[in-house]
């Protein structure tokens, strides 16, 4: 990088307060998950996983990247979910992201939608 190129900035995340919405934790998540937003994305899960339902739905519509710190985490998640008879949802409609997701072999720990 020149020192005329401004450093790149990489976009927030938003990761809202869960909500429980027919049995499930839902939790709406928007910009990049990646090494900068793990953290926040753990404790976001570990909040709704809290909650006591057997499914926690990962809302990721408005997901424009992930990365594999991220996939950690969501599968982390996911595996601590199925020791109790829980399950998580993906609700992914980007294809990139989905064929990330297949391709890792995490479709199988963490059930997609649609």
């Amino acid at each position: 990088m020149s020192d005329s190129e401004p450093p790149r900035i990489t976009p927030p995340v938003d990761i809202q307060a869960h909500r429980v919405e027919d049995g499930a934790a839902v939790l709406p998540v928007e910009g990049e998950l990646d090494l900068a937003s793990v953290d926040q994305l753990r404790s976001a899960l570990d909040a709704a996983m809290r909650e006591g339902t057997s499914v926690v739905r990962v809302d990721a519509t408005g997901v424009s990247f992930l990365d594999s710190s991220a996939l950690g985490v969501l599968l982390a998640a996911a595996k601590r979910l199925a020791e109790r008879g829980g399950r998580m949802e993906l609700v992914c409609t980007s294809p990139s992201i989905r064929r990330i997701l297949e391709m890792t072999g995490i479709s199988r720990t963490v059930h997609l939608v649609p």
